[in-house]
């Protein structure tokens, strides 16, 4: 058997999760919901910051070697994605925020630009949630979380119309 991973997205003033996300539609609104033609981000502002994170259940002993990337496809111009900072030590985790198009000044990791997610920034694993304490490289509990893999969209100079759609990936190991 094998681990189970599911994608989450938290949004809201209470931290509301919603599991099994297959998107990241940045927009003009907190919610995981609203289709992202409806809520459009205007040149010059930002869309809300995006909390999301994975879980993992199942059948496995350990998780560990996580990296996350902006693995493909490029943003067009006057549009800049940020992203959580890279795990190095517990203290780097973010701890949730209400959702807000405000720049987050938290999220120091830019991630515009694709590569290869062996250069990723490392993603750490905890027990108890993705903004919880005793985060680390690898984890043995069951379930598991990843820290907060937030990101926001910022424009300056964006052209009207969709933003081409990229790849964002999370690449891990278990035993």
């Amino acid at each position: 058997m094998s681990a189970t991973f599911q994608w989450y997205e938290s949004n809201g003033a209470g931290e509301t999760g919603t599991a099994d996300r297959t998107e990241t539609n940045w927009k003009s609104i907190d919610d995981s919901t609203t289709a992202y033609s409806s809520a459009p981000i205007v040149d010059g502002t930002n869309s809300f910051d995006k909390w999301q994170y994975g879980k993992f259940s199942g059948t496995f002993n350990q998780i560990l070697n996580g990296l996350w990337a902006h693995t493909a496809v490029a943003f067009g111009t006057g549009l800049t994605l940020k992203a959580s900072p890279t795990m190095t030590v517990d203290a780097d985790r973010l701890a949730y925020a209400t959702p807000s198009a405000t720049t987050n000044a938290t999220l120091t990791y830019n991630a515009t630009s694709a590569i290869a997610i062996g250069s990723g920034k490392a993603v750490w694993f905890g027990a108890t949630g993705p903004a919880s304490s005793g985060k680390a490289a690898s984890m043995t509990t069951n379930p598991c979380y990843t820290n907060y893999l937030t990101t926001q969209l910022q424009t300056s100079g964006a052209s009207a119309n969709d933003t081409a759609e990229v790849t964002l990936s999370l690449r891990y190991d278990e035993n």
